[in-house]
């Protein structure tokens, strides 16, 4: 019989779910204020430019964090920044300027990593480690992200390939309220199939199971939550990782793939809602393998699935 790993025999998915794959509530909220604290030394000691907002990410932005396993990205905003130019220019001294304000944090940070857009670390909240990203970005949107309101940005995006890096970390927010808005209902879903996942050391990116959950609760025809049972979601989910010669998932909410993709890709494809150009399946060559065993592993599942 093929199951969820340390699932009870007998026991119900929701009681699974409640027992083994969600986050300890209290963990979360110290977690949070952990990370609000690093956030808040970041914007009162950094000199040179002006923060003015602070968006957190990764899971534990848009909770969908599994138990055992969250990350976050804080992204700070700088306002007086006043283009990707000017923010590849400034980025370095940017980065570096983070870093020494978070030598002055009172908590454990260990394994402290530079990229060229991020500072990567450790933070110890109950002696356990949580992944932290701190990204300096520039707000793009005014605030209404229509797709219409939005097209400018995408354009100058197009037509600048070298800077599209700077326009993917800047366009972070609108990845983490696409995600972070939906119900609770359906982010037990995300965080079950991110456990499955992990447990069967399968490729699919943390942020590309989000979107496959929603998308495929959107094919459902978004039926009403709280009627809906999790056990008939994850069958449309796992029906999708099963037939990957025909995953295709994609929106057109803040811009139309067809602009940008000409042709779209082959399937498998999983395309950012967010940002063109940034397709989360296939992302090397070599993966044909590792998503044959997806496939396979997922509809054995399905057919056990109960």
């Amino acid at each position: 019989m093929v199951d969820f790993k340390d699932r009870n025999p007998g026991e119900s998915l929701e009681s699974f779910i409640d027992r083994v794959v969600n986050p300890d509530s209290s963990y979360v909220s110290e977690t949070k204020q952990v990370i609000h604290t690093v956030a808040e030394l970041m914007k009162s000691k950094s000199v040179n430019h002006k923060i003015g907002s602070t968006v957190k990410g990764g899971s534990l932005g848009k909770g969908t964090a599994v138990r055992g396993r969250s990350d976050a990205d804080l992204l700070f905003v700088y306002t007086d920044i006043s283009s990707i130019e000017m923010l590849k220019s400034e980025l370095p001294a940017l980065l570096e300027e983070l870093h020494s304000v978070l030598d002055r944090s009172p908590h454990i940070i260990n394994s402290v990593n530079h990229t060229p857009f991020t500072i990567q670390f450790d933070i110890e909240v109950n002696k356990k480690p949580n992944e932290v990203d701190l990204l300096p970005i520039i707000q793009l949107d005014t605030g209404d992200r229509s797709r219409a309101k939005m097209n400018p940005i995408y354009q100058k995006m197009k037509a600048r390939e070298d800077l599209r890096e700077y326009y993917f970390k800047c366009l972070a927010p609108l990845q983490v309220d696409f995600v972070s808005k939906e119900d609770e209902k359906i982010k037990r879903s995300i965080r079950l199939l991110k456990y499955w996942i992990k447990t069967r050391e399968h490729v699919l990116k943390s942020y590309a199971a989000e979107l496959l959950v929603i998308k495929a609760y959107e094919e459902m025809g978004k039926p009403p939550t709280g009627k809906m049972e999790t056990l008939d979601l994850m069958k449309v989910v796992f029906t999708k990782l099963s037939d990957l010669e025909n995953l295709e998932v994609s929106w057109d909410k803040y811009y139309r793939p067809s602009s940008y993709y000409k042709p779209l890709p082959s399937p498998p494809y999983i395309l950012d809602p967010a940002f063109p150009y940034h397709n989360l399946t296939r992302q090397t060559s070599g993966t044909d393998a590792e998503y044959a065993h997806l496939e396979r592993d997922a509809k054995i599942f399905l057919a056990n699935l109960k």
